[in-house]
């Protein structure tokens, strides 16, 4: 067992970060679901001088509660409420200091696909009686309901548009059906008692 995880992990990793190399650097379909700002630099400026630290930020922002009675948080879940359904309302991931070294975004994108790779890997050891072509589809459908989950929210609450959506979970689905076709190689489950 322990020698078909490593194989998995290593394998599957292997596979999973050259489709995805594939997917986001020879196909055009990930820049079909980006838009980009009208002037990039006085958008840039505009944000650079309105944040204090990378991290994640909402639009509109809620500021803190603490010390506010409960007819004050009331008037401000109201004014909430009202600018996210006038719009616009925005969910943004911003690096203050810029993206930083490209090597080391990739050796870490490895280590995430290996850590998928294992966890996949582990979940296709604990099943029994499935052939090959059944093991390759466990995988492409685990990878199928790991993008449900993580990426429709995105889509249902922060406007992620439905073809960026659309590519995300194809994409997923995709990377752990071909990872999938090594995994299930090293990978065969338990045998049935």
């Amino acid at each position: 067992m322990l020698k078909s995880l490593v194989l998995g992990t290593i394998l599957g990793g292997v596979v999973a970060f050259i489709w995805s190399s594939i997917s986001w650097e020879v196909l055009p379909w990930h820049e079909q679901g980006f838009h980009i700002f009208q002037n990039d630099e006085e958008v840039s400026a505009v944000i650079a001088s309105h944040i204090t630290e990378s991290g994640n930020y909402i639009l509109p922002g809620r500021p803190p509660m603490e010390g506010m009675n409960a007819e004050q948080k009331k008037t401000l879940e109201t004014t909430l409420m009202a600018k996210m359904q006038k719009g616009p309302v925005m969910f943004a991931a911003i690096r203050r200091g810029g993206f930083g070294s490209f090597a080391a975004g990739l050796i870490k994108q490895f280590l995430i696909l290996a850590a998928g790779a294992f966890l996949l890997t582990w979940l296709l050891l604990q099943t029994s009686g499935l052939g090959y072509g059944q093991r390759v589809i466990f995988l492409a459908v685990a990878g199928l309901a790991a993008s449900i989950v993580s990426d429709l929210p995105n889509w249902n609450w922060w406007g992620f548009s439905g073809s960026y959506t659309a590519v995300m979970v194809a994409d997923s689905t995709l990377t752990w059906l071909f990872a999938g076709l090594v995994i299930a190689k090293v990978a065969r489950g338990k045998t049935a008692s």
